[in-house]
This record gives C-alpha cells, structure tokens and sequence, in this order.
C-alpha cells in the first residue's frame, strides 16, 4: 500500500506531466495553423490557382480569417499560460509567509483564472483550426474537383 508522501510524489510528477502535455499541444496548434496559413499564402500568389467561382473564394476567405483567429488565441493562451506560471511560482515562494498570507491567496485566485482563461482559449484555438482546415479542404475541393474526376 503506498503511503501519503508516495502518493504526493506521484501527484506532483503527473501534474508536471499534464503542464508539459498543455504546453506542448497550444504550441503544436499554433505551428499548424501558421503551416495552413502558409499554405494558403502560397496559394494566393501562384498563377495556376485561380478561384472562379464565388462558394470556393467566400470558403477559403473564411478559412484565412479562422487560420488569423486561430494564431492569435494561440499567441493569447501561450502568454495566459505564462502568467499562470509566473503567479504559480510566487505562490510556491511565499505560501510558508505569514506575512504575505493574502497576497498569496490572491495570487491563487489569479492563477486560478489565468488557469481557466489558458484552457477557453485552448479550446477555442482547436475549433478555430479545425474550421481554418475544413475551410481550406472544402475551398480546395470545389476548385480542384475537376481536376479529381
């Protein structure tokens, strides 16, 4: 049977896991959608691809404008995610101080909302990447559909 402190060890070692894992993923998604929105970019300017018809340019418009949103919530939940580390470790540094017992408990309640703030925009970064990428495969596939046959 494994005792409290074991227990605490491996609490502490999964939580830095799932801060790693966090991390990680808002980072993957911001590089996808940056990829897709050059991608997109690359597009625009070659000579072969011309959008003709109107359904296929409103889509891959849409599309651009998700890629936009997606990067910026990304950029915006990175830096959440930030602050959340920075008021964390401030609270690890000052929790033993009497002295400094409210400006701690503030500090909770500050990361305790960065925390929330990090996964709405994490969230709101995958939908908006995978609409950026539904947009782009659906605009691609009406323009090249011919092509396909």
């Amino acid at each position: 049977m494994a005792s409290k402190r074991d227990e605490k060890i491996s609490y502490v070692r999964w939580q830095g896991f799932r801060i790693a894992q966090l991390t990680l993923c808002i980072s993957l998604f911001l590089s996808f959608s940056l990829a897709t929105l050059g991608f997109s970019a690359n597009l625009l300017v070659q000579k072969d691809y011309n959008i003709t018809k109107c359904y296929p340019k409103v889509i891959f418009l849409f599309s651009l404008i998700f890629g936009l949103l997606s990067v910026f919530v990304g950029a915006i939940a990175c830096l959440t995610r930030l602050a959340d580390f920075r008021k964390t470790a401030k609270v690890a540094r000052h929790r033993d101080d009497p002295v400094m017992a409210a400006d701690v408990a503030q500090w909770r309640n500050d990361y305790k909302r960065l925390a929330w703030w990090t996964w709405t925009l994490f969230k709101l970064q995958l939908v908006a990447g995978g609409l950026q990428l539904l947009g782009l495969m659906i605009a691609l596939g009406i323009t090249y559909w011919p092509r396909l046959r």
